[in-house]
């Protein structure tokens, strides 16, 4: 049975940063089985066992036989990674559908497809997932942000400071003072603290002893 998996495809248009074909995202290179065995182009196979790709790779064009979504989301991912700012769908109307729905949310401009109303629809609230899942990880790395330099100002204070009561009070006041800061936008950076170490200080006062 011959393959026709040229008939649905994602092209290029106009330039972009490349067109070189294998030059893929390392998530997705790393997800799929690559080969040029069994027609034209670098295939992408999900499994090593089967013989028809998810996608080939022809270098300013990406092809495929079927509409899967996740494979049309991986093929808007590559165009995405190599700086192609527009393109065109070609193929059944819902691998076109889909390819314009996956372009369009990375901010590529598709043609070849003309959305209903409800595909519009689509496309907002597809973004606007984008969106929280991108304010999610921000948060995450502001709350890996806070850890990490509360785990310094404790150290610091358990050094400085022997009396347990009083070591907790300045604790407590620091969580207070950094959460505040996060949540006025602020961005806590690493803080070297060992210009100020004890052995620094106490080497700092021999020589003015002398």
């Amino acid at each position: 049975m011959p393959d026709d998996i040229d008939r649905n495809q994602i092209d290029s248009e106009g330039r972009g940063r490349s067109i070189h074909k294998g030059d893929v995202p390392d998530p997705i290179r790393r997800r799929y089985y690559l080969d040029e065995k069994g027609g034209p182009g670098l295939g992408f196979y999900v499994d090593a066992r089967i013989e028809t790709p998810a996608f080939r790779d022809h270098g300013p064009r990406l092809v495929s036989g079927r509409a899967d979504p996740n494979a049309i989301r991986d093929m808007a991912n590559v165009a995405q990674h190599r700086g192609w700012t527009v393109v065109v769908v070609h193929g059944e109307p819902d691998f076109r559908r889909e390819a314009w729905l996956a372009a369009m949310a990375l901010g590529i401009e598709a043609r070849g497809y003309q959305p209903t109303e409800r595909d519009r629809q689509e496309l907002e609230r597809r973004v606007a997932q984008a969106e929280r899942q991108t304010e999610r990880g921000t948060a995450g790395v502001g709350r890996q942000q806070d850890a990490a330099t509360m785990k310094v100002v404790e150290a610091v204070v358990r050094t400085r400071v022997t009396d347990r009561p009083t070591q907790d009070r300045i604790l407590q006041a620091a969580r207070g003072r950094i959460a505040a800061w996060l949540e006025r936008g602020a961005q806590m950076r690493p803080v070297d603290f060992t210009a100020a170490s004890p052995r620094r200080e106490r080497g700092q006062e021999r020589q003015r002893g002398r």
